[in-house]
């Protein structure tokens, strides 16, 4: 809501920032994967990533299913294989060594089946979970976002209804609200909040931070002074 319409005379004008947020439990756990391995022989390192990269699609495909999960969705790079020839300390070019890197994203809907599939991947060698972002669906993000606009606007009003009333003046009237940012954060680190299930040994349980969504508003109100 914009106008550019002047002060109406005698009103004076109170410009406040609106602030509303809520924090909610992640519904979706997407993994980030990387399949690294090197050697002196090209053949033997594309082979030992091919597999490894194989293993990671297996374990993928199993439990992949877009409606009930727990996967519902996922991602994978080719297999790229590069050499470079590095320097020892004395200044001595070395053999040659190859590399490959590959990348395998699987977004999970069931937050309880990702510490066992983690532990099964990361056993294998060349694979590394290089990562795990915790986040809603496109649903629960609008509702929210809905939400936290109306308490943002309401927070608004409060604010200049305080100012108001602090310089005698009476009820606030809205001239202009607009809206800097729509901010959302949430845990993405692996393993930081992570600790070991006791029902279940060997397994990785997760604790991920909640989901943050905050919606800010500048609003402008009028206001004019109590009239006995």
């Amino acid at each position: 809501m914009s106008t550019d319409a002047q002060p109406s005379p005698g009103a004076t004008v109170i410009s406040v920032r609106g602030e509303a947020y809520v924090e909610v439990q992640p519904e979706r756990a997407t993994v980030n994967v990387t399949v690294e391995l090197d050697g002196p022989d090209r053949a033997s390192v594309q082979h030992r990533a091919s597999q490894a990269r194989e293993r990671c699609l297996t374990l993928v495909r199993t439990l992949h299913d877009p409606g009930t999960g727990p996967i519902t969705e996922w991602a994978a790079s080719s297999l790229q294989v590069w050499s470079s020839r590095p320097w020892n300390a004395e200044g001595t070019q070395l053999p040659l060594v190859f590399h490959s890197r590959s990348t395998v994203d699987a977004t999970f809907s069931d937050l309880d089946a990702v510490g066992a599939w983690t532990d099964t991947l990361a056993a294998t060698d060349g694979i590394t979970i290089a990562g795990i972002d915790w986040s809603i669906t496109d649903l629960t993000r609008q509702e929210l976002e809905a939400r936290c606009s109306r308490d943002a606007v309401a927070n608004a009003v409060t604010k200049a209804t305080v100012y108001a009333s602090a310089l005698g003046l009476g009820d606030v009237r809205p001239t202009e609200i607009t809206e800097p940012a729509v901010l959302h954060a949430g845990g993405s680190e692996y393993g930081v909040m992570a600790k070991m299930a006791m029902a279940s040994p060997g397994s990785t349980e997760f604790a991920p931070e909640p989901v943050r969504i905050t919606v800010q508003v500048n609003a402008r109100f009028e206001a004019r002074p109590i009239v006995d």
